[in-house]
């Protein structure tokens, strides 16, 4: 599956492939980065990449492995810093359980990343039996247990003990959150599978 706009956030590690070779392996750590392109700190790697080279990366991430093509330049001039150009992003999903692609109302309940107690509204992006996605104003923690209810388009509710697997900043203020169901009923668990396919 192709995403063009995926993008892997500070702190992945990136396993880094140049085109047409299959002896050269080369891992970064991705940094933070304003510039519209990808930023690999390449520390210590013997083998320094060829400025414009076509390269293949890799990153896991905890719901798929991302495949990137991209062209590599050398960050503000220096060799053990490159820029990836992304040029295409195929996504190799991971789930044990089917997602589908859906809207909905997502309400999450719990300690936001202050401490404070508070309910956030926002939309569902995908769901299946095993968790979803949402995404929301309010900041939750990674890894915080908080409760979800979802109302489906078909007009029914689901409510369920999640835990919080990942957070991703989408824009200043704005939250995308994938979450994994700990307490969902079976009559639930079925109707999702069901629209998950």
């Amino acid at each position: 599956m192709t995403d063009r706009t995926w993008r892997p956030t500070p702190g992945q590690v990136a396993l880094i492939e140049p085109e047409g070779t299959s002896d050269i392996c080369i891992t970064g750590v991705v940094m933070p980065g304003d510039n519209g392109s990808v930023t690999i700190d390449l520390g210590a790697s013997p083998d320094p990449l060829r400025e414009g080279a076509a390269v293949v990366v890799s990153f896991f991430a905890p719901d798929a492995l991302y495949r990137v093509r991209a062209m590599a330049h050398a960050h503000d001039g220096g060799a053990a810093v490159v820029d990836l150009d992304l040029i295409d992003v195929e996504r190799v999903q991971r789930r044990k359980a089917r997602r589908a692609q859906t809207s909905g109302t997502a309400a999450l309940t719990g300690f936001d990343d202050t401490g404070t107690f508070v309910t956030a509204i926002g939309e569902v992006v995908d769901v299946g039996s095993g968790g979803c996605r949402v995404r929301m104003d309010t900041a939750f923690r990674a890894g915080a247990s908080t409760t979800l209810s979802i109302r489906l388009p078909d007009g029914t509710t689901v409510a369920s003990g999640v835990d919080v697997h990942e957070e991703r900043e989408l824009v200043t203020g704005r939250f995308e959150y994938r979450l994994e169901f700990t307490a969902l009923p079976p009559d639930a668990q079925a109707r999702l599978s069901d629209l998950a396919g």
